[in-house]
């Protein structure tokens, strides 16, 4: 897989621009400050149909306009090219594939997959329990479309669970009118637990291989599930795990007004031979442990879908020695499409170098160096 073309317009501060692409790898370059990480963001919000970092799609929009809209043209091994926009307004956002309106974003991911690496997967790795879960909903949801729907129907169960719990608590209804959002948070949050489990199973195996390689087999990478209602001795009962546990905390639900058991509380836990990485880890074991984990991603996403994510490298390999670089380079150069940032040309491991096209930004002005290497189009 990889993005044809790109039309930017009143994204941040990205001046409107068109582009034609291909595959390969592409160097994004500019100094600090000048649009290269909102240049891969937008691709990024191409494939997920929203930003990691913006709390609200209204600050997509480029200071003092209306409007943003981004549109771009993917090829796809597997099921042909595809159109997709994203347009945000006064009106709110819209998503469209092939001209035609998506109204649920879960329809919308997955269409097209990428995987974004920038320096703040540090904090996925040592920050709280949110930061893993988004990650779990990203990296699973883009190759998994029945996960978000799944994940979908436990978030209405639980907002409704909750909004009972306080008329419970409050003394509006009984204990029983909670019992209907119970047995649905059981049911689809057994299915969200059972994905995830697998999942965390396979990326765990695959990143600690990774792990391994960066780390020239200094320490044992292990990543295991946490779920908020305990492991079921059986793969098959996770449904019953979640009721049961349910069934334990209901008195503490009541006095508390809020769900302590389900999905929205779950976890996964990494360690370094046995010792965690959120209380022991140095920085430079966590940006690798952080590596594995994205690389797995990637890894993972070609083998269930056929294809490899769109890579994209913001600003990684400045905080890398150079036999990292290589071997970051060397994994991620496997994709078809490889966008790189970089404030100097000179921190982009050397392998990249020949090959390269080459992206300026400069004040939010994109331009594409024409004699700067070549790609397959």
């Amino acid at each position: 897989m990889y993005l044809k073309a790109i039309s930017i317009q009143n994204y941040r501060n990205l001046e409107p621009v068109s582009m034609a692409l291909g595959q390969g790898f592409w160097a994004v370059l500019g100094e600090n400050g000048q649009g290269k990480s909102n240049l891969l963001e937008a691709v990024s919000v191409l494939c997920m149909g929203r930003s990691r970092k913006a709390d609200r799609d209204r600050d997509l929009v480029r200071f003092g306009e209306s409007f943003m809209r981004l549109e771009g043209r993917f090829s796809r091994e597997q099921r042909g090219d595809l159109e997709s926009v994203v347009r945000v307004s006064e009106e709110g956002k819209e998503l469209l594939l092939f001209g035609s309106a998506v109204t649920r974003l879960a329809k919308f991911i997955g269409e097209a997959s990428c995987v974004l690496f920038n320096s703040n997967d540090v904090e996925m790795v040592l920050g709280e329990p949110s930061g893993h879960r988004l990650f779990l909903n990203e990296a699973l949801g883009q190759v998994n479309q029945a996960y978000l729907f799944d994940l979908g129907r436990c978030r209405r169960a639980l907002e409704q669970k909750n909004r009972a719990l306080k008329d419970v608590r409050k003394g509006y209804a009984p204990a029983s009118s909670i019992g209907i959002w119970d047995t649905q948070l059981s049911q689809h949050g057994g299915r969200v637990c059972a994905r995830r489990d697998a999942f965390l199973r396979r990326l765990g195996d695959e990143a600690a291989r990774l792990y391994t390689r960066l780390s020239g087999g200094a320490e044992e990478l292990e990543t295991r599930y946490a779920p908020s209602a305990g492991m079921p001795d059986d793969p098959q009962r996770w449904t019953e795990q979640i009721a049961e546990r349910i069934a334990e905390r209901k008195q503490d639900e009541i006095l508390r007004g809020i769900a302590l058991v389900g999905p929205q509380r779950d976890d996964f836990t990494m360690t370094l031979d046995g010792a965690d990485v959120r209380s022991f880890a140095s920085r430079g074991q966590a940006r690798t442990a952080a590596l594995a984990l994205r690389l797995a991603q990637c890894r993972i996403a070609f083998e269930d879908t056929g294809e490899w994510p769109i890579v994209l490298l913001d600003d990684v390999f400045a905080e890398l020695d150079v036999s990292r670089r290589q071997l970051v380079a060397e994994l991620a150069g496997e994709a078809q499409q490889v966008f790189a940032s970089s404030a100097s040309e000179s921190d982009l491991p050397s392998e990249m170098q020949p090959a390269a096209r080459v992206i300026r930004v400069c004040r939010g002005s994109i331009a594409i160096e024409e004699n700067a290497g070549a790609v397959q189009a």
